[in-house]
């Protein structure tokens, strides 16, 4: 295949990624507005500024989760620019709209791979940073259900399984076996390729992935004191890590595009027992749309900045 064959299929692959993924966003909102419609929320009396600061936050949550991943392309031997990392990280999270979720690691690997980065380790690093996220999520939910709902049996056992699963496949000579089987490396060398993801490595990443899921709690804790009524106090910080954490990797679990309908399913009850069902339907709806307008707004400007100002070569 010729060299113009072969760039030609890269932007038709391009073309259709890029429409799935707008499709899909729009969608969710589509979906979520006409939720928001239905709810009856009182918009004179939101205190925006709370959802404001909860956007911020959840953009704080990328950053740190993209410097776990820079930190893991590094050990697996790559030399990516963290600027490099940072745009492809943010551009990449539009992708989980999409079902099935694959194209998150399209996305973020199409364009962090170059003559620095080679394509195996790039999509490699991208399981170890996801796989690791839900790992620190499903261990803060399960201890976090335990004490806020003893009684929630199903979903302390759920959260206890996705903990051991996601942390059995990330613990370093697991994944690297694993990696090696799938053919993430090749050649007599390939196994030198996952020496650096060692224990050293993943406990940057725990830290790291521990402080982005308080983030994300406190996203959602933000969305709930910007509701009219809501009434809440910093006691009811833990509540607010449990229900975004246990929903956020439900949703990633199911497949489905952006977990939507299984993160409400499981918010909802669990906040609905400390605020009641309307403040509950409200902050579940609402949270899912702060967080899709952060991954638009970085989105965007990713867009800009390389197709406007720096130019798609300098990145690639």
């Amino acid at each position: 295949m010729s060299k113009l064959s072969r760039n030609a299929l890269v932007k038709i692959f391009r073309v259709i990624v890029t429409g799935l993924v707008i499709a899909a966003v729009v969608y969710t909102v589509v979906k979520a507005s006409h939720q928001l419609d239905e709810s009856q929320i009182d918009f004179s009396q939101v205190n925006w500024g709370s959802w404001v600061g909860a956007l911020a936050c959840y953009v704080g949550t990328m950053v740190l989760s993209c410097l776990f991943w820079h930190r893991v392309l590094i050990s697996l031997g790559q030399k990516p620019l963290f600027a490099n990392s940072l745009l492809a990280f943010f551009a990449s999270q539009l992708g989980k709209y999409v079902p099935g979720k694959a194209l998150v690691v399209v996305i973020r690997t199409d364009m962090i791979r170059g003559d620095d980065v080679r394509t195996a380790p790039a999509a490699a690093s991208v399981f170890v940073e996801t796989l690791t996220w839900i790992f620190v999520g499903s261990a803060i939910a399960s201890l976090l259900l335990i004490f806020l709902f003893p009684d929630q049996v199903v979903l302390q056992t759920t959260a206890g399984l996705m903990t051991v699963l996601s942390g059995v496949l990330t613990w370093p000579p697991i994944f690297r076996r694993l990696a090696l089987k799938l053919g993430a490396a090749r050649g007599s060398n390939a196994s030198r390729m996952f020496d650096g993801l060692n224990l050293s490595t993943m406990s940057f990443g725990w830290v790291l992935m521990a402080l982005g899921w308080c983030f994300n709690g406190l996203s959602l804790w933000l969305v709930l004191g910007g509701i009219p009524g809501a009434n809440v106090t910093f006691s009811d910080y833990p509540l607010a890590l449990a229900c975004v954490s246990l929903a956020t990797v439900a949703g990633f679990v199911s497949l489905l595009p952006g977990g939507i309908g299984v993160r409400e399913l499981v918010m909802i009850p669990l906040l609905g027992a400390r605020f009641g069902p309307v403040v509950a339907i409200v902050a579940a709806i609402v949270i899912r749309v702060v967080w899709l307008a952060a991954e638009l707004l970085t989105s965007g400007i990713i867009y800009v900045y390389r197709h406007w100002f720096h130019g798609r070569g300098s990145t690639s």
